[in-house]
């Protein structure tokens, strides 16, 4: 009997014991109710500190649910989809990644990296396995797509912010296929869009390069508050601006050179000076931190410093991440295009080869020698002679001279031994690639069509 009651005891004192430290259990992990200061003293913490799934982003239920099926094995399995993956991408089973993919993001929503590798994976590899434009921009849409959702699902990732920046500006604005991945990104070739958009893809019908711009600005502003590990600062926070630039550079492109053009060319010459020129960036040089700006004059500097060694190395330091970043480069380019004459030349330009393949020889012939009469007043201005080494320009400036000595050709007449821009011609006689790519342009612009 005294035995029965012993252990009757423990079993209680026991039983007492686990409801004893239950009771804290539960204090510290009482869920919160969304609201502040609400839930156990984990739950505040995890608020406190934006550690709590909610706080990073999105939640996705399923993803919740996988867990709890799979309790410890949750790595087995990432694992092993991760080694079906590789076997899918040899094979080319294009839907089976898709699925697998979707799989490990469920397993492992925060862990930046598989939307980074997959992301990239589908907007650069897989579309370039097919062979129909429409069709490797299906491709590079999911990747985009895909970046967009792991940004939903990872609020505050600066990595995944700038991949997708990074997606809208190299990889539909500067691929080969460009001109039609940017039509493509305002007229979607999915029938079920009807040929506008794709509002999940590009919500706010921009231009691809406007797109690249917005999303790149979020990237900044993440950045702030959480540091990136991809590029140099001063690089990582020149991409708003660069993006400003390749816009107005398409535009050209496009054929327009009115005022949209110029203001598109003066607002990337004010985000380079006004906005990216005067951020702070923090550097080390002899083991001493200074802050610099790279839109600062000497007056700046000595208002940085204390004293005229320090002047020195501040100075330095300043060039050498101008050079680093191209400043003086943008900052002139910038200035140069948004200048009225500037314009007006590549517009002469651009109407020399519209009339050139009409075979309208004469209007060619003028409009060619009035380009190359303003781009040659352009290239000796004060503050602008680098442009005579910037390829683009050059070559474009070439072409017009090849156009304009054709229309003399064709006409059976006599080229004239002088005109203007002949002594870039001759600087760049020499430069076989530069020679080269302008006979590609010819032969693309005027004989393949």
């Amino acid at each position: 009997m005294n035995n029965m009651t012993t252990a009757q005891s423990r079993k209680l004192t026991y039983l007492g014991g686990i409801v004893l430290l239950l009771i804290p259990i539960i204090w510290l992990g009482l869920p919160s109710d969304g609201k502040a200061g609400s839930g156990g003293k984990l739950a505040q913490l995890r608020s406190q500190y934006e550690l709590g799934e909610s706080d990073l982003g999105d939640v996705d239920p399923s993803s919740a649910a996988m867990n709890l099926v799979l309790l410890g094995m949750r790595g087995v399995a990432v694992n092993l989809l991760w080694v079906d993956l590789d076997k899918q991408k040899d094979m080319k089973r294009w839907a089976e990644m898709q699925a697998v993919t979707e799989s490990i993001v469920r397993l492992q929503p925060h862990f930046e990296k598989v939307w980074e590798f997959n992301g990239w994976n589908l907007a650069f590899n897989t579309s370039a396995e097919w062979d129909a434009v429409p069709d490797r921009y299906y491709w590079v849409k999911a990747g985009g797509k895909f970046l967009k959702r792991g940004v939903e699902r990872n609020r505050k990732s600066t990595h995944l912010q700038y991949h997708v920046a990074n997606v809208l500006q190299k990889k539909i604005g500067i691929a080969d296929e460009s001109k039609d991945y940017r039509k493509y990104f305002r007229n979607d070739p999915d029938p079920k869009f009807n040929g506008g958009i794709d509002p999940e893809f590009n919500p706010d019908d921009l231009d691809s390069y406007l797109a690249a711009k917005a999303a790149a600005e979020l990237a900044c502003i993440k950045e702030e508050t959480r540091p990136q590990h991809i590029l140099d600062r001063s690089l990582f926070r020149s991409m708003p601006a660069r993006c400003q630039f390749d816009y107005a550079m398409v535009l050209q492109k496009d054929g327009k050179f009115g005022e949209e053009t110029r203001e598109a060319w003066q607002l990337a010459l004010n985000d380079w000076t006004q906005k990216y020129g005067k951020e702070t960036f923090r550097v080390s040089i002899a083991d001493e931190l200074f802050d610099i700006q790279l839109e600062m004059n000497r007056e700046d500097i000595k208002a940085f410093v204390k004293s005229p060694d320090d002047a020195v190395k501040l100075t330095r330091a300043v060039e050498s991440y101008r050079r680093m970043v191209n400043y003086y480069y943008w900052r002139m380019r910038g200035n140069a295009e948004a200048d009225r004459e500037t314009s007006e030349a590549h517009r002469d330009l651009y109407e020399a080869n519209q009339f050139y393949r009409k075979q309208e020889l004469e209007k060619a012939r003028a409009s060619a020698l009035s380009g190359m009469t303003t781009f040659d007043a352009v290239l000796h201005k004060k503050g602008y002679e680098e442009l005579k080494d910037e390829d683009t320009l050059v070559e474009e400036c070439l072409l017009g001279i090849m156009v304009w000595e054709d229309t003399y050709r064709i006409s059976n007449e006599r080229v004239p031994d002088e005109f203007p821009l002949k002594w870039l011609k001759q600087e760049r006689l020499g430069n076989e690639s530069t020679m080269q790519n302008v006979s590609r342009a010819f032969k693309r612009l005027f004989l393949d069509n």
